[in-house]
């Protein structure tokens, strides 16, 4: 019976020990999630630049939104309704997230065809650096890159090379299709690369009108009786 009590009662501390290294693995599990979510924001909508991790741009991460609108107070930019990685139907309302389209002039060509191409939209952007008043991104939409496709079209050109951005390998390579994409558009003479014809203005034809109308006066008389006769 002393045996028996002994082993009852090495076997209730042993279970009460078991139960709490249980309880501490569950805590720091709980911990660790916690943690987790707090880093990744899965259910945080983005409505300013400030409100992005860092760890979000040195990783690069893929955000998904919606084109609300474009914004040509200066460069143009596209405010993006920003989805959150889980329960996006759910999302509060907000101000848009303002995406700047990296290493590119947009031309006016290029802004209207972001007003009736991109505009209500769905697109995925990459987060490349934060800017004080938008997040400049490589922006695609339906695995089209939306910058190469500008300037194929001759309606953005290459802005100079982001030394900022140099360290970063999806930005070089990204960088040298924009290059590759102009040369070619260049060479067909696409959009902003198109040769254009020599206009007169009302002047200039006045003036070779008169300079015509000026050399038949100073013909000699037997020249044009000529030139009749052989009209």
């Amino acid at each position: 019976d002393v045996d028996r009590h002994w082993f009852e009662k090495f076997a209730s501390l042993l279970e009460q020990n078991i139960r709490g290294v249980q309880l501490g693995i569950y805590t720091v599990a709980f911990c660790g999630l916690g943690i987790a979510l707090r880093s990744v924001r899965p259910f945080k909508k983005f409505t300013s630049p400030s409100q992005i991790p860092n760890t979000f741009f040195e990783s690069n991460i893929k955000l998904n939104g919606k084109v609300i609108s474009i914004d040509v107070t200066s460069k143009p930019l596209l405010l993006v309704d920003h989805y959150p990685i889980f329960c996006s139907k759910l999302r509060s309302v907000g101000p848009p997230l303002p995406v700047e389209i990296e290493s590119v002039n947009v031309s006016q060509n290029g802004v209207s065809w972001l007003q009736t191409i991109i505009k209500g939209e769905n697109i995925e952007f990459t987060l490349l650096k934060r800017n004080p008043d938008s997040v400049s991104c490589i922006v695609s939409m339906k695995n089209r890159n939306i910058a190469k496709h500008l300037v194929s079209l001759g309606f953005a050109s290459v802005a100079p090379f982001n030394l900022q951005l140099r360290s970063l390998d999806i930005f070089t390579k990204y960088y040298a299709e924009l290059l590759k994409a102009e040369e070619r558009a260049e060479k067909k003479g696409a959009g902003m690369w198109i040769t254009p014809y020599k206009k007169y203005s009302m002047t200039d034809i006045l003036r070779k009108l008169q300079f015509l109308f000026g050399v038949i006066v100073a013909m000699p008389r037997s020249t044009i009786q000529l030139l009749k006769l052989k009209a």
